[in-house]
C-alpha cells in the first residue's frame, strides 16, 4: 500500500512538473513576441534539464523542441553566436527529424540549421530473404553417358544477416550515393536430374530402360556484400541501383542423393558430404527502394549476384567414390549465380555536428 502512495504521489509530483513545464513555454513565446530576449535563458532553463531533473517529459519532445527553437532565436538576436550554436545543436539532438520553414522561420534561423549535418551518419539494420541459385557448368564431368532431359535447376533458400548504409556527399550536398554492406548466413540450394539411356526392353520395345541420378545440393556459407547505391530519383519511396561484389565464405556442402533404375532396384536416398572451394567471389547488380518509416527506411530489393569464381575443381570430380560408383554422378566444375529477393529495416544514427565550410 505504502508502495502504491509511492508510486502515486510521484506520478502527480512529475504531472505537475510538466504542466508547469508546458505553462512556462507559453510564457516564454509572449517574452519572444515582446521582443524581452534577455529573460528567455532563465525562463526555460529548468524546463530544459533532462526530464528526471524536472525538465520536459519524454513524451513533450514537440515541446522541448519549440522551447529550443525560441532559445535559439532569442541568442541569434542578442547577437550571442556560441550559445546560439549550443541551443540548435541541443535542437537537433532533441529531435533529428526536425525541420525549418522557409516561409515562416526567420532566415537567420534558417542559415544558422543549415549549417549543421541534416543526414544521418548511418544506418544499421536487419536483413531477410530468400534467394533462387543456378549453377553455370563450366565443365561437365561424367561417369555415364547421359540422356538428353538430363538438367541443373534452381531451388529456394534463405538468407538472414545484419546491414549497414553509409551515405556519401558529393556535389556540393547533392545526396545521391550510399556505400551499402551486409553479412548474411546465406543458404543455397539446386536441383539435379540426370538420365542414363540403357536402351530398350526387349520384352517391351516402346519402353525406355533409364537410370535416373536426382539429387539436390545444400550449401551454407558467410558472405560480405558490399555496394554503392545510387538514388537515381528524388521521389518518396528513394529508388535506387546498385552495383559491387561479393566474397563469400563456404561453411558446408551437402548431396542428397537417389539413383532410380527403370524395373531394377534403384540405390536408397543418402546424404553425402561435397568438397568446395571455401572462398568464392560475385560481381552484384541491384534495384531497389527505401520506404521511410518511423526512424529509418523498410528497404525491399532484387538482387542478382553472378559468380567470378568456380565453387568446384576438376580435382574434386571424383573425390567421393561413392558417389561415383553407387550413384553414377560426378561433380561438374561449375561457377554459380543467384537471384535474391530481400526486405530489411535499417534504423537512422544521427551525430548532429556544424559543417566546417573550406574557404
Amino acid at each position: 500500500m505504502k508502495r502504491l502512495l509511492l508510486i502515486i504521489l510521484f506520478s502527480g509530483t512529475a504531472l505537475h512538473t510538466w504542466a508547469q513545464c508546458a505553462q512556462t513555454l507559453r510564457l516564454a513565446r509572449a517574452t519572444y513576441e515582446q521582443g524581452r530576449l534577455h529573460e528567455i535563458e532563465s525562463q526555460l532553463k529548468g524546463c530544459l534539464e533532462p526530464t528526471e531533473k524536472g525538465g520536459f517529459a519524454k513524451e513533450e519532445k514537440q515541446l522541448r523542441v519549440e522551447a529550443l527553437k525560441i532559445l535559439t532565436m532569442s541568442y541569434i538576436y542578442l547577437e550571442e553566436p556560441q550559445k546560439a550554436d549550443a541551443a540548435m545543436l541541443s535542437l537537433k539532438k532533441a529531435d533529428p527529424y526536425y525541420r525549418p520553414n522557409p516561409e515562416v522561420d526567420p532566415a537567420e534561423f534558417v542559415a544558422l540549421y543549415n549549417s549543421y549535418r541534416e543526414e544521418p551518419v548511418y544506418r544499421i539494420g536487419v536483413r531477410l530473404g530468400v534467394n533462387f541459385t543456378q549453377p553455370n557448368i563450366q565443365e561437365l564431368v561424367t561417369v555415364v553417358e547421359l540422356a538428353e532431359d538430363s538438367q541443373f535447376k534452381q531451388a529456394v533458400a534463405f538468407q538472414f544477416g545484419a546491414a549497414v548504409d553509409l551515405p556519401i556527399t558529393l556535389f556540393k550536398q547533392i545526396k545521391k550515393w550510399t556505400l551499402h554492406g551486409e553479412l548474411l548466413y546465406q543458404q543455397r540450394r539446386f536441383e539435379i536430374v540426370q538420365l542414363e539411356d540403357r536402351g530398350i526392353n526387349p520384352a517391351e520395345p516402346d519402353k525406355k530402360l533409364l537410370n535416373e541420378f536426382e539429387g539436390a545440393e545444400s550449401q551454407t556459407a558467410l558472405s560480405l556484400p558490399v555496394t554503392l547505391e545510387y538514388k537515381f530519383m528524388e521521389k518518396k519511396f528513394n529508388p535506387y541501383i546498385a552495383l559491387g561484389f561479393s566474397t563469400d565464405y563456404l561453411l558446408s556442402s551437402k548431396l542428397t542423393a537417389e539413383r532410380k533404375r527403370t524395373d531394377e532396384p534403384g540405390v536408397p536416398e543418402r546424404g553425402l558430404d561435397l568438397e568446395r572451394e571455401r572462398i568464392n567471389l560475385s560481381a552484384l547488380a541491384a534495384a531497389g527502394v527505401k520506404l521511410p518509416v518511423g526512424p529509418g527506411f523498410i528497404v525491399f530489393e532484387v538482387r542478382y549476384a553472378h559468380g567470378l569464381t568456380n565453387v568446384s575443381t576438376p580435382e574434386t570430380a571424383f573425390v567421393n567414390q561413392s558417389l561415383a560408383l553407387d550413384y553414377g554422378y560426378a561433380v561438374p566444375v561449375f561457377k554459380q549465380s543467384s537471384l535474391s529477393i530481400a526486405g530489411s529495416y535499417i534504423f537512422n544514427k544521427h551525430n548532429p555536428k556544424k559543417i566546417t565550410r573550406k574557404k
